[in-house]
């Protein structure tokens, strides 16, 4: 005794012979042959046929219909054999004609219709129903046909819901002697559509619906002809006429060498291929890359690659990999500091008004666009993603941020800014791709809550201020950061930033999220947001023991450098060139303490399109105190390199 259950992209497997086939491949039995007597071959001229008239498809849905003619048919009861058939399946006996169209689907899983000729008007069609038509179905049931979907017709009205359940005019009765026996492919999608529409559920629209077999059509027409023959003396008029061709043939599927073996994780001999893809059904061929795997049209939930890593596996047997005994270490100082950035992280971004939330790691492919641009996308794909939303990994916390703003919004939520930590990837120039932890929050520019306490905006100053307290809880201090303009379909043209390490160890970027996207979004207003990357191996790095450094007890030598520059110059880069020129300057002799901007003017006094940042510059020696002379000749350093800059002079 075997328990099946039929899976919804198995239609295959919703006839007997499709069930029997499956077992036999599964247990490694021969499959009996199906016998059938009547010649195969389909009438080349569909539009003509001598016994009742046309026979033509002119709807998108029915690609491939067939219709065979049967004269002096004798209707009577069915033999016992086949009223004991039917009623093991939970069908009730009818006449035999009507019972061999039932036993044909319940045996091979293509459904088939039959006619009675003298009830069909000039012909057949299957074409779309039109305005006002109606049709009492089999059942009793009188429906009002919505305009377009499919239907089969004589010259004059509809007789069948194409796929689902015929009408009553045109039944076999005790009365009929010639039949015209239908079979078809419907396109299942319609049919799901027009079945649910109706109410109605039959055992023909249950396997239209999951897709039978193209080339079942024929075989199905040839087997139910036999029956008729033999237990309804039925004489056939002629070869089946056909309209259209079947919508797919044996589908050939390239399988890498190794494929297989890669995707389970464990060595798989050719051989073990070859037997489980046979057994099923499929030709396998060598080629000089693998195989090539030939898998007929009746199994049209087989496609790729990985479809067919899948079947083998179910045939060849999962008791057959070795078992592993997962291992799971214990925490390291990995864990523990990244754990523990996270915290104080999180407790940071807490204190500041923020809310955490967490998001799928998952996102579609537009928002990889958007964060990394087209050319950056693939590299970031699953290769058998689930869903079409969940295709590749994330490249940023940031959309996931302002989705969830938005639908706090759409929902009259608290639209308080958010935040996240999590992991992120990014495509290196190499080709590889490295992951990063990250860190993002998001909060409207202005406080959308009506309340005087939360009147405070939230703009790029304090976005910049987060993202460097960020920074620093990394263990980038400020002296390696530096701010430039921000790229990128995330950030508002000239209005974001870009972080900047100088150890190179991360990289970051804030300011006002791009306008268009946050409206689409629905959010208006300015959206303002950060977001610090740190890579993963950052972690990995010797931990490191706090230490006591003894302070200088000597003054500072101090200096003041004003530079005139480009308006169009960000303020950011004069700070990095004064940063790298003081530091230089020192010979490491003595150390630069700090670089800090004091002063922004633009005005009477200038050239036009300039403006002037001021700075002031801190060096300090550990044990003794600087000579002017060693203050100027740093100065003299800082002031020429200064002077390199396109368009820039040192203001006197």
């Amino acid at each position: 005794m075997l328990e099946i259950s039929v899976t919804p992209n198995r239609g295959d497997c919703l006839g007997l012979r499709g069930v029997a086939r499956d077992v036999a491949a599964a247990l490694n039995l021969p499959l009996k042959p199906l016998t059938v007597k009547t010649p195969a071959g389909l009438s080349a001229a569909p539009t003509a046929h001598d016994a009742f008239g046309f026979v033509r498809s002119s709807s998108e849905f029915c690609p491939y219909y067939t219709l065979r003619t049967l004269k002096n048919v004798k209707v009577g009861p069915s033999p016992d054999w086949l009223r004991r058939d039917l009623e093991a399946a939970g069908l009730r006996p009818i006449n035999n004609v009507v019972d061999i169209t039932n036993w044909v689907l319940l045996e091979l899983g293509q459904p088939l219709h039959a006619f009675d000729a003298a009830k069909v008007s000039g012909g057949i069609e299957a074409r779309p129903a039109r305005e006002g038509e109606e049709l009492v179905l089999l059942d009793g049931k009188k429906v009002k046909l919505e305009t377009g979907i499919c239907v089969i017709a004589d010259a004059q009205r509809p007789l069948v819901v194409a796929g689902v359940m015929g009408g009553t005019e045109s039944g076999v009765t005790n009365a009929t002697t010639t039949v015209l026996l239908e079979a078809a492919w419907f396109k299942p999608g319609e049919i799901r559509r027009v079945a649910r529409r109706l109410g109605v559920s039959t055992d023909s629209s249950h396997r239209f619906a999951r897709d039978v077999d193209p080339a079942g059509v024929e075989l199905a027409s040839r087997l139910a002809t036999d029956l008729l023959i033999e237990l309804a003396g039925a004489e056939v008029v002629g070869p089946a006429v056909v309209v259209g061709q079947p919508p797919r043939a044996d589908a050939n599927i390239a399988l890498p060498a190794g494929y297989v073996a890669a995707k389970l994780g464990t060595p798989i001999a050719d051989a073990d291929v070859t037997k489980a893809f046979q057994r099923l059904g499929f030709t396998v061929s060598p080629t000089s890359t693998g195989f090539s795997v030939l898998v007929p049209s009746f199994r049209s939930d087989v496609t790729r690659p990985i479809d067919l890593v899948e079947e083998f596996i179910r045939i060849h047997g999962t008791d057959k990999v070795p078992a592993g005994r997962p291992i799971a270490p214990l925490p390291g100082d990995e864990d523990t500091r990244s754990s523990g950035f996270t915290r104080e992280v999180a407790i940071r971004l807490a204190g500041a008004g923020f809310t955490e939330c967490c998001h799928y790691t998952l996102r579609d492919a537009a928002e990889v666009a958007r964060t990394l641009g087209e050319a950056a996308t693939p590299q970031l794909a699953l290769e058998n993603p689930l869903t079409a939303d969940q295709s590749h990994v994330r490249a940023s916390l940031v959309p996931g941020l302002a989705a969830a703003l938005a639908l706090n919004v759409s929902v009259h939520a608290d639209p308080r800014g958010l935040f996240e930590v999590g992991v992120v990837f990014r495509p290196q120039a190499d080709g590889t791709v490295r992951e990063f932890l990250a860190v993002a929050f998001a909060a409207p520019a202005e406080s959308l809550v009506r309340s005087w306490k939360s009147r405070e905006a939230f703009d790029v100053l304090r976005a910049k201020r987060l993202l460097s307290d960020v920074a620093t809880l990394a263990g980038v201090t400020a002296s390696r950061l530096s701010f430039g303009v921000a790229t990128g379909g995330l950030w508002q043209a000239d209005h974001a930033s870009s972080l900047v390490d100088r150890g190179r160890s991360a990289d970051g970027a804030c300011g006002v999220l791009d306008l268009r996207w946050t409206r689409s979004l629905g959010l208006k207003g300015s959206i303002v947001a950060g977001e610090f990357l740190l890579p993963r191996s950052t972690f990995a790095d010797a931990l490191r023991i706090p230490r006591f450094e003894a302070f200088s007890s000597f003054p500072p030598a101090t200096r003041d450098v004003a530079v005139i520059v480009p308006t169009t110059t960000a303020a950011g880069e004069v700070l990095n060139r004064v940063q790298q020129a003081a530091a230089k300057a020192t010979g490491k002799e003595f150390a630069l303490e700090s670089v800090n901007c004091f002063d922004v003017f633009s005005g009477p006094g200038l050239p036009e399109g300039t403006r002037s940042v001021a700075f002031e510059i801190r060096w300090r020696h550990a044990a003794r105190t600087l000579t002017d002379e060693e203050a100027n000749r740093a100065m003299a350093t800082v002031i020429a390199a200064l002077e390199k800059g396109a368009g820039w002079t040192i203001r006197s």
